[in-house]
């Protein structure tokens, strides 16, 4: 199975406040962000996640990424730190953006901040995203994978793909 987040901003007391997140300090955040992800996704699985993981040490982050099940395919963010470093925390692969097939046959272009249908119309048929923690998960051709709106945790290519999406329209911007 193939799952899909954003933004989980591990280590960030900040976003706790920003994002009115339901838990008192960073550690309990971390720690309920680890048990949501690892309630649905296996060992077996892969995660792709578009950007913005921690905003810690490292060693911190490595930490955490070593209890995360599944193999982590990160597209990186604005936070997010050099291609080796994300690498040596424990994710697999390193992109800055990425395009991926879907099981129901569609393009899908995984970029951390949304753009323009005509920036990606070449190369996919809907863009999942993150970087934005309000707003609706569907905007038109794009996927909002921010954790804030999935209930802080991944969601599957099942559930992709059984999201409504509207066509893109060559001129169209949805930002």
């Amino acid at each position: 199975m193939r799952w899909f987040t954003s933004d989980q901003h591990f280590g960030h007391r900040n976003i706790i406040e920003y994002c009115n997140r339901p838990w008192k300090d960073i550690h309990e955040m971390n720690q309920g962000i680890i048990d949501n992800w690892n309630s649905v996704v296996s060992t077996e699985d892969t995660v792709f996640v578009v950007g913005d993981v921690f905003l810690c040490s490292p060693g911190q982050a490595k930490e955490i990424i070593s209890q995360l099940n599944g193999k982590k395919i990160l597209i990186r963010g604005n936070h997010d730190r050099s291609i080796e470093t994300m690498k040596g925390v424990g994710f697999a692969e390193v992109y800055s953006k990425l395009t991926i097939q879907l099981q129901d046959g569609r393009q899908a272009l995984l970029s951390h901040k949304p753009i323009t249908w005509n920036q990606f119309r070449n190369e996919a048929n809907l863009l999942i995203h993150g970087h934005h923690h309000h707003g609706n998960v569907v905007n038109g051709y794009r996927v909002n994978a921010c954790v804030d709106l999935w209930d802080y945790h991944p969601f599957s290519e099942d559930q992709l793909c059984q999201l409504s999406l509207s066509e893109p329209k060559e001129n169209q911007d949805l930002l």
